[in-house]
């Protein structure tokens, strides 16, 4: 049984995922194991194609572990949400090639029981990700950050019928601060996760 998180950029994936426990196993998305992300942030015309085809590479793999293994388990990545920046960043015809790629990954792992779609407006992610301070983040757009929310969306509309979906709002009850409703949340996935 797997969970996937899908959620813009500072929505709270990775909190989320982090206050789950036993019996239910965290994978974690490690980024900086990309050696292109660097790269992305800095001439993302020039290098999107290989970043997202890493990162979905490096998903698909955490995540057929965990099958193979037999675990219960929670991402804080998704492979809808790697979709979804390939659809923001990739040109038509390397969008082809990544999709083919993607389809054949999926054919063969499937697609989460459990979906968690984090909503957050534009404006909060940008306030969260000039509060974290991360230098690599520094030139995210509000025009970025809303066509992500916009492909999240499309995307979760085109596949989600596939998977459970649960909709959590991080701006109204803010999983980021308030410790009662994140371990409500946090509650009712394990459950899901443990039917």
């Amino acid at each position: 049984m797997r969970c996937e998180i899908i959620g813009n950029i500072a929505s709270g994936k990775t909190t989320l995922v982090n206050l789950v426990s036993h019996p239910v196993k965290c994978v974690l998305e490690d980024f900086q194991q990309n050696p292109f992300w660097k790269s992305f942030y800095q001439a993302p015309e020039l290098h999107s194609f290989e970043t997202e085809l890493t990162f979905t590479l490096q998903h698909y793999h955490q995540i057929k572990n965990n099958l193979r293994n037999g675990h219960t388990f929670i991402c804080d990545f998704s492979l809808y949400l790697d979709r979804a920046y390939a659809d923001v960043t990739l040109s038509p015809p390397r969008k082809k090639i990544y999709f083919d790629v993607l389809h054949e990954l999926t054919r063969e792992i499937g697609l989460p029981d459990v979906l968690i779609y984090i909503k957050c407006s534009e404006n909060t992610l940008l306030e969260r990700i000039k509060t974290r301070g991360r230098k690599n983040e520094k030139d995210i757009t509000f025009s970025y950050l809303k066509a992500m929310t916009l492909s999240i969306e499309k995307n979760i509309k085109l596949l989600s019928q596939k998977s459970e979906l649960v909709i959590l709002n991080s701006e109204d009850s803010d999983i980021l601060k308030s410790k009662k409703y994140a371990r409500k949340i946090v509650d009712s996935i394990i459950k899901k996760l443990s039917k």
